[in-house]
């Protein structure tokens, strides 16, 4: 049966990072779990099981939400009813992340159609316009008790990509769009990046990128409203302006980019410099989530979705993301590091 081949396929996974992310969902594993990606979703099981013992926990792929909380807790319930008979099912109890993201937990049983037994939780989240679900599952009800405490840690501890950085950050960048742009990530503990990540910060572990961009990596400080920025053995001033923006002592402006989650951009937009080959590259993005690559040979067309400094195409045949900047004051937009215009 599916449902038990999902609690025994758990047993095989191997040890992961405490941080991982699952399509819209960024999640924090609890210590000595395991983890998996697979098409259904992500799976999550305890290290320390022993053989006769299932306890895995499902982090659905999630998707457009349709109704409110309560009745996408009911359609979750009924996927269920396939499988077997739920009985003994609690009523949606309103929780919460840490983050501030509204949810309903429940708790029930499921008799399933061979005969087994097993006590499921399913809580259902609500970042914008999506449903996110994690279902936790386990044969055993002394299994299941004894990790309510990190099945608890792990939903108050959920992100969401859609409405939140998976890490704070500061973006500023160089507000000339007609040269390469400089950017310098600030990080709150103090650190800071002097490059943009060719995939943007869509899923992006500061612990990792230090390993990865190396001598890009320096601090930063802010004191009476100056920002002092060090890479190695140079020193950047920036000075902030009524406006909002900030300046060096040779007058180069800085900008801080928007986060653009959610952002939905609508036109042609040609690289600067290209404006006039109407067919050479050119993207067309409309509102509703469809864009045109008409650079390709031939013109490609997919879906797009903007978060966390990342564009996210979707082709028929992949997917690719791309570092996406869109600036304060500024119809520019930085795409895989080349900035684009909005044409009329």
């Amino acid at each position: 049966m599916v449902i038990l081949g999902w609690i025994l396929a758990a047993t095989l996974l191997a040890p992961q990072d405490d941080s991982v992310t699952s399509g819209n969902v960024v999640l924090r594993v609890p210590a000595g779990w395991k983890t998996e990606k697979k098409p259904e979703g992500l799976y999550l099981s305890p290290g320390d099981l022993k053989e006769d013992q299932s306890y895995v926990v499902i982090v659905s792929p999630g998707g457009k939400a349709v109704g409110n909380l309560a009745e996408g807790l009911d359609k979750s319930w009924k996927e269920f009813e396939a499988g077997g008979k739920v009985t003994n099912r609690a009523p949606g109890r309103e929780t919460k992340t840490d983050s501030g993201t509204d949810g309903l937990f429940s708790v029930g049983f499921l008799e399933t159609n061979d005969g087994s037994r097993l006590i499921l939780a399913i809580a259902l989240f609500k970042p914008a316009d999506r449903f996110e679900a994690v279902i936790a599952m386990s044969a055993q009800d002394p299994v299941f008790a004894k990790y309510s405490g990190d099945l608890s840690a792990i939903l108050k501890n959920l992100r969401f990509k859609n409405v939140e950085l998976p890490v704070a950050v500061d973006l500023l960048v160089s507000a000339d769009a007609g040269s390469s742009p400089t950017v310098y990530a600030l990080f709150k503990d103090g650190s800071v990046l002097s490059a943009l990540p060719e995939e943007g910060f869509d899923g992006f572990i500061l612990a990792d990128a230090k390993k990865r961009f190396g001598g890009s990596w320096g601090t930063h400080e802010t004191k009476d409203g100056d920002l002092r920025v060090k890479i190695g053995e140079k020193t950047i001033a920036l000075k902030a302006q009524p406006d909002w923006s900030w300046k060096t002592s040779d007058q180069a402006t800085f900008l801080k980019a928007e986060s653009a989650a959610g952002l939905k951009l609508d036109g042609r937009y040609a690289v600067k410099g290209r404006e006039a080959q109407q067919d050479s590259s050119n993207l067309v993005f409309k509102p509703d989530g469809s864009f045109e690559d008409k650079g390709s040979n031939p013109p490609l067309a997919g879906t797009y979705e903007i978060a966390n400094y990342t564009m996210k195409l979707t082709f028929p045949d992949r997917v690719k993301t791309v570092s996406f900047v869109a600036l304060t004051k500024s119809e520019a937009v930085l795409i895989n590091g080349l900035w684009y215009r909005r044409q009329p």
